[in-house]
């Protein structure tokens, strides 16, 4: 997978013939889904096309940057190597990019060899939103992919955030491509949940932690204290059952989180406890027999 960081001005000189997913996507979802597989399906078929895909490092909504997301950029790009995308480009939303005329913002994409482009059926972009399917149509070959939707209600990245807030782990990974995941430096394996990240719900949750490439199984205490709007504190561990050191402050570590145990709205609830261990130790057991 190539990735490249993109102003949407220079011209990347990309040889290559591409089909071009269109979106935001500030989560991976099933939604999102819909359009990687009609991108993989004709990529298939066309074996002079490569597939790509332009994601934004910030989170956009309603044309606006919110400084709060759901997803670091890093777990994101290794969903998409997962998914076997050729090239990923990566753009940092702005006042100038919001601004492009919707015709300027084809004339990008066609100078970078963009033939095709899919997309959801509410993909708007350009300026005040004039750009539309309509008008993508008239420059590229066209694939818009059907929503998905859980419960009467759209698969989006809206949705995702919601239940990050209510610590809904079970569905919230029902509904994204890989399970929810952050990367933290951990030190005595207490950390921060890194800046800028929707905060889960205080609790415990069964967590896979994935350091120098190795993963191992256990608990996730999450107990962040808000002591105002904007101002709070953190006291969030991992407890994992099967490794025998401790990893240095400097040392990624990948936490996936499975599901959730309890909630905690308290000190004396914030401590794992031997019920907690049980519960998780029974979760991976189960697993196992299930592999």
């Amino acid at each position: 997978m190539k990735i490249f960081d993109w102003d949407l001005k220079t011209n990347l000189h990309i040889n290559d013939n591409l089909i071009l997913c269109l979106g935001s996507f500030e989560t991976l979802h099933k939604g999102h889904n819909e359009l990687f597989k009609l991108t993989f399906d004709y990529t298939k078929t066309n074996s002079n096309y490569k597939s790509a895909i332009l994601l934004f490092k910030n989170k956009i909504k309603d044309s606006k940057i919110i400084d709060n997301k759901a997803f670091q950029l890093k777990t994101r790009l290794y969903t998409l190597d997962a998914l076997n995308f050729d090239y990923v480009f990566i753009s940092e939303y702005n006042d100038e990019i919001k601004n492009y005329d919707a015709n300027l913002f084809i004339n990008i994409l066609k100078n970078n060899n963009v033939k095709a482009v899919v997309c959801g059926p509410d993909y708007k972009f350009g300026f005040n939103k004039k750009g539309d399917i309509k008008l993508l149509k008239k420059n590229f070959e066209v694939f818009v992919a059907n929503e998905k939707k859980v419960n009467k209600q759209k698969i989006s990245s809206t949705l995702i955030n919601q239940l990050i807030e209510e610590g809904n782990i079970h569905l919230i990974n029902e509904l994204l491509i890989d399970n929810y995941a952050f990367i933290v430096n951990a030190n005595e394996f207490i950390f921060e949940i890194p800046p800028k990240l929707n905060k889960l719900k205080n609790g415990i949750y069964i967590v896979n932690a994935v350091i120098k490439n190795v993963e191992y199984h256990g608990l996730c205490l999450i107990n962040v204290t808000f002591t105002d709007e904007f101002s709070y504190t953190q006291d969030n561990k991992l407890y994992l059952f099967d490794i025998d050191y401790v990893p240095n402050k400097y040392q990624e570590i990948f936490i996936e989180f499975l599901d959730a145990i309890r909630y905690t709205s308290n000190k004396a609830e914030s401590l794992i406890n031997n019920n907690d261990l049980e519960i998780a130790k029974k979760y991976f057991e189960i697993l196992l027999e299930n592999d």
